[in-house]
C-alpha cells in the first residue's frame, strides 16, 4: 500500500475505509477545488480529475485561470468530491480534501499524464499536445493535488452521519 489512512475522528477500519474513499474517487469525475490568492480571496472551480494508487489527485487547467494564479501564490488548496444524493438529505456521500496543489513537472507530469489519459482515453492523443504537456510548454498545464488529510461521509457504507476524518500518511 502507497499510502495509509490515520484515522483521526471516528471509528472504522482502516482498510475499510481506504476502499470506500477510492470507490467514492471512482465513481465522480469532477472535483470542486478552493484556492485563495492575496489579491482575489477565495475562489471554486470545477476540474475533472484523476488520481492515483498514492491518493494524489490531478486535473488540468489553463495557467491564466484566477486558481491558477492562486496555486502559483500559495500551494494550500481544498477540493470536494461528490456525488449527488437520490433525495435531499439522505444517503449522502462525498469527500472533502486538504492538500498541496501546483504544477506538475518532469517525473509528476509524467504521472499526471498517465493518470488522466487513464480515466479519459481521449485526453492527449496528439503527440505535440503530449510533448507540450510533458514540458510545461503550453497555455494549460497538468496539476497535481496530494491530499494530505480528508473527511468523507457515505452513508450506505459507514452509516447515516457518520463523518470519519483521517491523515493521510506515505
Amino acid at each position: 500500500m502507497p499510502y495509509r489512512l490515520d484515522i483521526t475522528q471516528g471509528e472504522w477500519p482502516e482498510g475499510e475505509l481506504r476502499k470506500g474513499v477510492e470507490g467514492l474517487l471512482a465513481e465522480a469525475m469532477v472535483l470542486t477545488l478552493a484556492t485563495a490568492g492575496h489579491e482575489h480571496g477565495p475562489h471554486a472551480n470545477l476540474a475533472f480529475f484523476a488520481y492515483d494508487d498514492d491518493l494524489v489527485l490531478y486535473f488540468v487547467s489553463e495557467r491564466a485561470t484566477r486558481h491558477s494564479h492562486h496555486l502559483a501564490e500559495e500551494a494550500r488548496a481544498a477540493a470536494t468530491v461528490f456525488l449527488p444524493p437520490p433525495v435531499f438529505g439522505e444517503q449522502l456521500r462525498g469527500i472533502q480534501l486538504t492538500g498541496s496543489a501546483g504544477e506538475a513537472w518532469g517525473r509528476q507530469a509524467e504521472a499526471a499524464f498517465a493518470a488522466y489519459q487513464g480515466r479519459f482515453p481521449s485526453f492527449g492523443q496528439d503527440p505535440e499536445v503530449r510533448r507540450q504537456y510533458l514540458a510545461n510548454a503550453g497555455a494549460a498545464a497538468l496539476y497535481r493535488f496530494q491530499v494530505e488529510e480528508l473527511t468523507v461521509v457515505d452513508e450506505p457504507a459507514f452509516g447515516r452521519r457518520n463523518y470519519l476524518r483521517a491523515s493521510v500518511v506515505r
